[in-house]
């Protein structure tokens, strides 16, 4: 299992909460490795159009750039987990980043799979600072679906925290540690009996 956090704060309450969902599924027998997105160099996509031409390459790959391993990563793991922090109602530039570089798939997309096959399950954790609006978590889950459907996957109902800006909001508040404790029951669950959904 792979937990993918996406903020690039280091230490805050994404980590955190990574952490407690691996500390948890290991109890199970159920390994997960953290990867920290803001570790790694993605640069931009620039619209270039080079991977539609030549399939499954781009002209930023390599010198450093980690976005081809990351994605190679996502797509190879028996099991996902995005942790995402909503900025401005939409996810940190350095995901959205790795997101569009996923552009160098789409050409494939037809030709791998019908747009009716099967597709693995991958899970997602947000959490936002702000306690109110209705439509908090719409950007990020409409990109993520978008980004997660090219992949081959398909976004499980997604953990959704509000009020959380640190740690303390986490480890101090009961509801919230119940709620990653199911979501890691269902990672052990996914991983042990699902492959596809």
């Amino acid at each position: 299992m792979q937990i993918l956090t996406c903020s690039p704060h280091a230490g805050g309450s994404t980590e955190t909460i990574a952490s407690l969902v691996a500390e948890r599924t290991a109890v199970s027998g159920v390994p997960a490795h953290i990867v920290q997105l803001r570790n790694h160099l993605i640069r931009p996509c620039t619209g270039c159009g080079y991977c539609a031409v030549h399939q499954d390459h781009c002209t930023l790959d390599g010198h450093g750039d980690s976005a081809q391993a990351l994605l190679q990563s996502i797509r190879e793991s028996d099991l996902t987990l995005f942790v995402i922090p909503v900025y401005f109602y939409g996810p940190p530039a350095l995901f959205k980043g790795l997101i569009d570089r996923a552009q160098r798939y789409w050409g494939l997309l037809d030709r791998q799979r019908g747009r009716d096959a099967p597709r693995r399950p991958a899970l997602a954790i947000l959490c936002a600072a702000r306690t109110r609006g209705e439509r908090l978590f719409e950007a990020n889950l409409l990109i993520l679906r978008c980004f997660l459907d090219l992949l081959g996957f398909r976004l499980q109902p997604p953990l959704l925290l509000r009020g959380i800006e640190t740690p303390a909001d986490i480890v101090a508040n009961s509801h919230v540690l119940s709620s990653l404790q199911d979501m890691s029951d269902q990672a052990i669950h996914l991983i042990r009996g699902t492959t596809h959904v």
